[in-house]
């Protein structure tokens, strides 16, 4: 997520300043406010200096309490149209930049070709001219960094099992061109930046597609080139992945101790930042049967409250409501409450934007489950439905692996015919998709 235009910050502190306005004229202080609008004086404070926007409810709420007469509603929504304008022109860009790749690729000729390893996988041409050069200068380092981002846009809708493999090698490309020093001084660090950037995008990729002993040599090659750039934001990205990726693995204890270096550190974290070792932290927890987890998600939810930092790294995007909601619903799973877990995961599957295609096959594999646990068959049913229309799009062998654990429980002679059914017919496209 790009950061805000100064005219979109600039709209946000004038409406701080027009709450504190009106606030003051009303002899209200900030703690009364926030209890009469669900918020703490410190949130209140972080509103009327810009750092946070509360949503809809709360600008609709203090235009009443404050006798504002509309004003502070206008000027919010004013902002909210504004956001929304910033992300259109970027999403248009990003579209024209897509298609004018689209055209050099039909001008150049390139067509798709099958790999002569035997792996169906049919790999384009680049999108983008990607420089062969043995003294890489910034134009190289440019279009690596495009291309890191084209890649993560293609995981959100394909998954990450067929780009895994791709990514690696993408890497070892720039790590052979950093290893033989075939590069301008200057961009030494931007470079290995980059790599450990490329490193931390291959191993997530690596574990959507399920090569587990992977993701932790690629995890280390992005700490070990991050560290070298003195990117402390990668680094973190990479320690919440390892994280993760020992709580997917069993081992809650090493995916809390992970988390605790960086909340128990001296990095000022942002709200957003905080929040994602936060729930890191708790989905550890959760895993050793620890019910103070849920207590955790309180917390996250009033940090996930303070909104975005223009400090905040740009990875940070995709810590929003779907994923807080899924982690809820896994940590509320690990702990045995399955029937509130089938309602944190119904809303993260609707929180789910619907270019998110991945994370939505995922949410509903996990639903299943949870549906499962509690034999909800009708609702099981239903879900399935929706994971068969995914199944020929949809690359994520992580997300084909949970399935094989849940489905053959849909076969015992309790579960109703019709939904036995749906169960044997998902089985059947999943076993072709993966052959």
């Amino acid at each position: 997520m790009g950061r805000e235009p100064e005219a979109v910050v600039e709209q946000r502190h004038q409406l701080g300043m027009a709450l504190a306005t009106f606030r003051q004229a009303a002899e209200l202080s900030q703690a009364r406010l926030g209890r009469d609008t669900g918020y703490d004086r410190t949130s209140i404070n972080k509103v009327e200096r810009g750092q946070q926007l509360p949503d809809r409810p709360f600008w609709k709420a203090a235009d009443r309490l404050l006798r504002a007469e509309g004003v502070l509603l206008k000027r919010y929504d004013e902002l909210v149209a504004s956001k929304l304008e910033h992300a259109d022109r970027q999403r248009q860009s990003r579209r024209a930049r897509h298609q004018a790749d689209a055209e050099r690729l039909r001008s150049n000729g390139h067509r798709m070709s099958r790999s002569t390893t035997g792996d169906d996988f049919a790999v384009p041409a680049p999108l983008l001219a990607f420089p062969v050069t043995s003294y890489a200068d910034t134009a190289y380092l440019e279009v690596v960094q495009q291309h890191i981002w084209h890649i993560v846009e293609l995981d959100n809708r394909f998954g990450g099992t067929d780009l895994a493999r791709l990514t690696v090698r993408f890497f070892r490309s720039v790590h052979q061109q950093l290893g033989a020093g075939a590069y301008e001084p200057a961009i030494e660090r931007d470079l290995q930046a980059t790599a450990g950037e490329l490193a931390e995008v291959a191993g997530w990729l690596l574990y959507d597609a399920d090569r587990q002993d992977d993701v932790r040599r690629m995890n280390h090659e992005s700490l070990y080139f991050s560290r070298l750039a003195g990117d402390r934001s990668m680094e973190l990205l990479t320690l919440q992945n390892a994280s993760m990726h020992a709580g997917f693995l069993g081992r809650p204890r090493e995916a809390l101790q992970l988390a605790r270096s960086v909340l128990e550190s001296r990095d000022r974290l942002s709200p957003r930042v905080k929040t994602l070792f936060l729930v890191r932290k708790a989905r550890a927890l959760a895993q050793g049967g620890d019910e103070r987890a849920l207590k955790i998600f309180d917390q996250v939810c009033s940090l996930y409250k303070d909104g975005m930092r223009d400090s905040d790294p740009k990875w940070a995007w995709w810590v929003d409501e779907r994923e807080l909601l899924w982690h809820e619903g896994m940590a509320l799973a690990d702990l045995g409450y399955s029937r509130v877990a089938v309602e944190k995961f119904e809303q993260s599957v609707a929180a789910t934007a619907p270019h998110q295609v991945r994370s939505r096959y995922l949410h509903l594999g996990y639903l299943l489950g949870a549906q499962v646990k509690v034999a909800a068959w009708s609702a099981a049913d239903a879900t399935m439905r929706q994971i068969t229309t995914m199944v020929g799009d949809v690359a994520s062998t992580r997300t084909v692996v949970l399935l094989g654990r849940i489905l053959p429980e849909l076969m015992h002679e309790n579960v109703p015919g019709s939904t036995h059914d749906t169960a044997e017919q998902l089985t059947l496209l999943l076993a072709q998709a993966t052959t």
